[in-house]
């Protein structure tokens, strides 16, 4: 049982990011030489960094507590340990996405936190997608 746990984390990690991703498209502006295709495949690729972010996430709060069943015995300090890294690689990673790699840019709608600049629902992602999976993969496995 918990040699997949990784996996279905990735898996749900996967589906959940894409169908987020896809949803929130229009909060971004693409380079016009970009094509649907281009664009669709970032999207993709994000989802997949997404699920293998939910897999050190996991790995990191399994780590803390010594123990890889800690999502079958959940309280505040273990959601926190699990959550917190996700919120920190994404601001990260958005500083760098929007920025020098250039791999995306917000559009006008896209609500940004002061000072930061990284994208609130970029940020909603971290908080939603990564309990829904949590909800998903103790509900598969249990």
């Amino acid at each position: 049982m918990t040699r997949s746990i990784e996996f279905h984390f990735f898996l749900f990690g996967l589906v959940c990011n894409f169908v987020w991703e896809m949803l929130q498209m229009p909060l971004f502006a693409f380079p016009a030489d970009r094509s649907l295709a281009e664009i669709n495949l970032t999207c993709l690729q994000a989802s997949a960094g997404d699920a293998m972010m939910l897999v050190v996430m996991f790995w990191i709060a399994a780590a803390m507590v010594k123990s890889r069943a800690w999502i079958f015995h959940l309280n505040r300090y273990r959601i926190t340990l699990f959550l917190a890294p996700g919120i920190v690689m994404t601001v990260v990673f958005e500083a760098l996405a929007t920025g020098s790699l250039n791999r995306w840019l917000y559009g006008k709608a896209m609500p940004t936190l002061p000072v930061l600049g990284t994208g609130i629902v970029p940020i909603a992602q971290w908080l939603v997608i990564p309990l829904l999976v949590l909800w998903l993969v103790r509900k598969r496995l249990a």
